[in-house]
């Protein structure tokens, strides 16, 4: 049997095409999206915290954090700079409203328009530290004559102008008998000692342990040589156009975060255990050194 099949009449296919165009033409058209946005009812005041390299930034930020759970119509946030010679360029601009300071900063911070919010208490003095690769045969000051340093420039304190004057006192004329490779940050210095591209190298005492926790295994080709003498703590500048209310704020909260265990561990990751008010006696021994320094090393920067 066959099957039966279907055919449209034309007429009745015309119909019901113009009744589908009919349809479609009188539903509405869709509205394009439009996101939309609420406004920030915090209304706080947006601060920027100057620190030398992305190394800090991750150090400092539980600090800051501390700082910003704390601070009442105030938010910080770093700004990192992509070397150390950056870094001192915008603080000479006064483009961060806070930053981290050595103490040969800090004795220019009027010049600078930057107050002083307190001086750090470390775990270990305050020391630069000369580091060796294990396989470089150094075993003695005159060891390093005509070998390659890995450093950062002034006014880097423990990463430059302590180990220069401390050699020199050694007897090694590091105005002539070595070749210092300069570097971004002290990360960059460590690796190149670790690597074996330099035979030794600058940094502080804290750039030393903050690294090797994060990279346990350059302390099998990397040891500390030699220890400079201890200078005074790092600082916090506070630019001087900001309004007392807020500079009262940040000074009191950073002199007291020792004396509860989050500020504790805050500090802590950055080698503290607290802030202590600056009077006029706490740089005074860096100005000495600093006529010292400027006497013995060759250094266009001073």
């Amino acid at each position: 049997m066959r099957g039966k099949s279907f055919l449209i009449n034309p007429f009745c296919f015309a119909a019901l095409m113009f009744l589908f165009i009919l349809i479609s033409t009188c539903r509405p058209k869709p509205t394009s999206y439009e996101p939309t946005y609420s406004i920030d009812s915090s209304q706080k005041k947006t601060l920027s915290y100057g620190v030398p390299t992305q190394a800090y930034y991750e150090t400092y930020s539980p600090f800051i954090n501390y700082l910003n759970e704390h601070l009442q119509g105030i938010h910080i946030q770093i700004v990192s700079s992509a070397n150390f010679s950056t870094f001192i360029e915008k603080l000479n601009n006064r483009e961060f409203d806070l930053a981290i300071a050595n103490g040969i900063m800090a004795l220019d911070s009027s010049r600078l328009g930057y107050h002083l919010a307190g001086e750090s208490i470390g775990e270990e003095p305050n020391v630069g530290v000369i580091l060796i690769n294990k396989d470089s045969s150094i075993n003695k000051f005159s060891d390093l004559k005509g070998k390659s340093i890995a450093s950062l420039e002034s006014p880097a304190l423990q990463g430059y102008m302590l180990p220069m004057v401390y050699l020199l006192k050694k007897g090694l004329d590091v105005n002539k008998d070595i070749k210092l490779k300069y570097l971004e940050s002290f990360e960059s210095v460590i690796l190149n000692v670790y690597l074996g591209k330099c035979s030794a190298g600058f940094t502080s005492i804290a750039g030393w342990r903050g690294f090797i926790k994060r990279r346990k295994e350059v302390v099998s080709k990397v040891v500390v040589k030699w220890v400079t003498p201890t200078t005074p703590g790092n600082t916090l500048l506070i630019r001087d156009n900001l309004n007392e209310k807020t500079a009262g704020q940040l000074r009191n909260l950073v002199l007291e975060m020792h004396k509860n265990e989050e500020g504790r561990k805050a500090l802590a990751d950055l080698g503290y255990l607290k802030y202590v008010p600056i009077d006029s006696n706490t740089y005074r021994p860096l100005r000495y050194f600093l006529v010292e320094y400027r006497k013995l090393i060759v250094d266009p920067r001073f």
